[in-house]
């Protein structure tokens, strides 16, 4: 998986967290307020739903952000510091001389991109709900111009729509002079000045406060996150709340009476149960339900803090959950800054330096996240736990970096295993054998007997020797320890022809361009976890 579809995946999953657990969080503290005598007015409920929603959006992105500005430790003491327990080799010295060696030829691994299915289904199937729900609309904009206008408020167009259906109001943006926003009333209200006058009022006060406006990012929401019931009983929810707001504006701001509107919002629900349903973000006035007709007679004081308290509380439990939510579906996923921070932090004088691009973080993670990698990896170090002290001591005799450790855990996962096997490996190209994987023509070039009756690539000892006085010919012909890698894998006839065509030396270049296979990139975050075995805890 890329980087960028991994931090997509992480900042969807936090959010669906943070949209579940907010939901929850402010339902709960306004039962738990009205119990204690603290309500809050309908309005304030509005304002903390959405600022509920808001905090849910944006939460997660805003963390990833401070996450990149602060990469080498945490901002809660339960996030993992990869730099903090970083663990350092000791520093050998290493000497080189010149000779040959033979190509291999590269064979990238294959993988199922399990997370860009997912991502692809998720995304067809949001854009399947989007589409839907904007030719729903358009529709219904065709059908609003095609209705008789009783006037115009501002850009707001009142016209009269079937005597059966419900009052309602909806936005769709749109460039002047035509209207972008609509209120329809059905006709029979034409026989009830009063009704009309306060069906058109509370239709208008959606416009006010922004609902039909809000309402697509609701939809927006409910589209991505499908598959969550919270989700859409979080909407329906908010859906309540913006008629509970309108109605409590009308009534406290003296425009309408309470037994007035009362009485139309009754005949509003009865001739509700018989109309046809609204487009989903449509916001409708009849909803049938005692509950608005009850808050008409009760009187909630505004108390501002009380809202702004709610939210606070709810924002300082969603901050370090949306943490916790990126850790768990990052896994152990390592960023740029933090593998560069890690790299450094673990590199010592005299050993291979790591150069940390995006190629070797993605390798990294693919090692650190997923399960074959991890298995790889665990593998890798538990066997050279047997081998370290023999390999670790001709590389020290021959003054060749311990970093060269990271070869064998890449080729053989350190396992001395004959040419026949198929235990996997990681490095591309022709298998070897040996812990060190060499081929029958390059171990007979440095001294193994490789034939019918004996092969040397099975003695550790005897090919640990071959391979030092390798490393040390690659190194001393290229003078640098990527190039001397690259060599290890691809042979030298295939680095010289690169080097000479492009005329660069720097090997992440040459990778980028095409030029090399990924081997050093896969060596390097082999060696980083090496240095800093934590990282598969």
């Amino acid at each position: 998986m890329s980087a960028l579809l991994r931090e997509l995946a992480t900042g969807y999953v936090s959010v669906a967290v943070l949209l579940t657990v907010g939901f929850v969080l402010v339902r709960a503290a306004l039962a738990c307020m009205g119990r204690l005598g603290l309500h809050l007015s309908a309005r304030q409920t509005l304002w903390a739903g959405r600022a509920t929603l808001a905090l849910a959006l944006l939460m997660p992105p805003a963390c990833m952000s401070v996450r990149g500005l602060v990469p080498t430790g945490p901002l809660f003491s339960f996030d993992r510091s990869v730099v903090r327990l970083t663990t350092r080799l000791p520093e050998p010295a290493w000497s080189s001389r010149p000779r040959a060696t033979e190509p291999r030829p590269a064979e990238a691994p294959l993988s199922f991109p399990v997370g860009t299915a997912a991502a692809l289904v998720i995304g067809l199937a949001t854009g399947v709900h989007c589409a839907r729900q904007l030719r729903q609309h358009l529709r219904l904009i065709r059908r609003l111009e095609s209705l008789p206008r009783v006037r115009q408020v501002g850009r707001v167009a009142v016209v009269l729509c079937d005597s059966e259906a419900t009052a309602f109001s909806t936005w769709f943006p749109r460039l002047a002079p035509r209207p972008s926003a609509w209120v329809a009333v059905p006709s029979h209200l034409l026989e009830d000045a009063a009704a009309l006058r306060m069906t058109v009022l509370h239709e208008l006060q959606h416009h006010r406060q922004r609902d039909t406006v809000l309402v697509y990012v609701r939809l927006a929401v409910g589209a991505l996150f499908f598959w969550n019931p919270v989700v859409r009983a979080f909407g329906q929810w908010l859906a309540t709340c913006q008629e509970l707001a309108c109605d409590e504006a009308l009534v406290s701001g003296g425009k309408a009476r309470p037994h007035d509107y009362a009485r139309c919002l009754l005949d509003a629900a009865l001739r509700a149960s018989g109309s046809p349903p609204l487009p989903a973000g449509v916001t409708g006035m009849a909803h049938p339900t005692t509950r608005r007709i009850e808050m008409l007679f009760q009187s909630r004081p505004s108390r501002p803090h009380r809202a702004i308290g709610l939210v606070a509380a709810v924002a300082l439990t969603l901050a370090p959950l949306a943490l916790w939510a990126q850790s768990a579906t990052r896994g152990r996923a390592v960023t740029l800054a933090e593998a560069k921070a890690l790299a450094q932090a673990s590199q010592r004088e005299g050993d291979i330096p790591v150069v940390v691009d995006e190629q070797v973080v993605e390798k990294l993670n693919q090692l650190v996240t997923t399960p074959k990698g991890r298995a790889f990896m665990k593998k890798a170090l538990e066997n050279l736990s047997t081998h370290r002290e023999a390999l670790t001591r001709t590389l020290r005799a021959k003054g060749l970096p311990e970093g060269l450790l990271a070869v064998a855990m890449v080729e053989s996962a350190v396992t001395n295993m004959p040419e026949t096997s198929t235990s996997p490996s990681l490095a591309p190209g022709v298998r070897g054998a040996g812990v060190w994987m060499f081929i029958p023509s390059t171990a007979r070039q440095y001294g193994l007997q490789v034939d019918t009756e004996r092969d040397e690539r099975l003695d550790v000892a005897r090919e640990t020797e071959a391979a030092v006085a390798l490393f040390s010919d690659l190194h001393g012909r290229y003078g640098d320890w990527r190039l001397a890698l690259a060599a290890y894998n691809l042979g030298e006839e295939k680095v010289d022809g690169v080097l000479s065509k492009t005329g660069v030396r720097d090997a992440s270049e040459l990778a980028r361009a095409g030029h090399l296979n990924d081997y050093v990139s896969t060596v390097q975050a082999g060696l980083l976890i090496l240095r800093n075995p934590h990282l598969l805890d």
